[in-house]
């Protein structure tokens, strides 16, 4: 009989992925602390899920969960807690709204961001893991369903997980990926310029690139040999994380991204955040192990401020096997 651990990142929802099914009734729930094991660790190196499962200490699925309202970039920046599970092979699950309603002033339906489900579809085929995003519902005036029914489809999918040693070709992951179709196709219907880039980002020839921002050179991690770049936009000018810092995975799996590692791709991802200046970058934001801050420095070939342009990244990154000391 197999021993399952909950590591979690918010008590909250390891009390509620543990109802999920009985047979996790007995796992034991921890924190995601660096007591964890190392594969564990290396799941939360971009950042940290709400669930990971444990089989006999071996990782086997990753679970994020929201239900805020599914507004611009804040389904983006969830991307990074799923996407290193996915490159090491783990599957992961986003249980989220594909339709919310916005309270406030302008009161509306809002749909998911389309470009967050793409991603994940293209890091699901990319790295050849399953990549899950069961709906969370909602009633007729688009107010998420909290009476216990929307935990009926993904319950559904942990248990015939389990019960299938933790492997999902099971018949609830094809509900969820008919569900997840249905719905997208709706998204599209009703705001079709989902299919294309948001106008913060940019896709230019490299050479165009080279010629428009001085400092911009092939001395780093920026290659010229790629014919094309992707030049994020960020407007930000304060210390921030959150959303950008993990749409910009996104953005790397939707437009520049060929295989499992950072190497692999057919564009250059650039980051321009026209806003800072590099002594207020590094303030706000430096190379620090152990902060989220160091993420700025894991995924983009350059990052374009106000008076320079930072290039050299290869000595931040992670290798193949990973750098877990770097990234915790």
């Amino acid at each position: 009989m197999s021993d399952y651990k909950i590591v979690h990142d918010a008590i909250q929802e390891a009390d509620w992925f543990q109802t999920l099914a009985e047979q996790l009734s007995g796992a034991e729930i921890s924190r995601l602390d660096d007591d964890v094991p190392d594969a564990v660790l290396e799941i939360a190196s971009y950042d940290r899920p709400d669930i990971i499962l444990l089989q006999d200490d071996n990782p086997v699925l990753v679970v994020e969960k929201t239900g805020h309202v599914p507004t611009g970039k804040n389904p983006m920046q969830r991307v990074a807690r799923l996407v290193k599970a996915a490159e090491m092979g783990v599957p992961g699950v986003f249980f989220v709204p594909y339709a919310a309603k916005k309270h406030g002033k302008h009161s509306s339906k809002t749909n998911l961001n389309y470009r967050a489900i793409q991603a994940l579809r293209n890091i699901e085929e990319i790295n050849n893991t399953p990549m899950l995003i069961p709906p969370w519902p909602s009633d007729e005036d688009y107010e998420l369903i909290h009476d216990g029914s929307e935990d009926e489809l993904i319950g559904e999918f942990v248990r015939q997980f389990l019960n299938n040693n933790c492997q999902t070709d099971v018949p609830a992951a094809d509900r969820i990926r008919e569900r997840s179709q249905e719905e997208a196709e709706r998204i599209l219907s009703e705001y079709p310029p989902y299919k294309k880039p948001p106008k913060s980002v940019e896709i230019k020839s490299t050479d165009q690139t080279l010629s428009q921002y001085d400092g911009l050179t092939t001395d780093g991690t920026f290659q010229s040999t790629r014919d094309e770049t992707v030049i994020c936009n960020f407007g930000f000018q304060t210390r921030r994380t959150d959303p950008y810092i993990g749409s910009q995975f996104a953005y790397d799996y939707l437009y520049c991204r060929t295989g499992p590692t950072i190497h692999d791709r057919y564009r250059n991802l650039v980051l321009e955040i026209p806003k800072i200046d590099r002594k207020t970058w590094f303030e706000y934001h430096p190379y620090k192990p152990g902060n989220k801050t160091a993420l700025w420095y894991a995924c983009a070939d350059a990052i374009i401020l106000s008076d320079d342009v930072l290039i050299d990244f290869d000595q931040f990154r992670q290798d193949n096997q990973g750098r877990l000391d770097e990234y915790r």
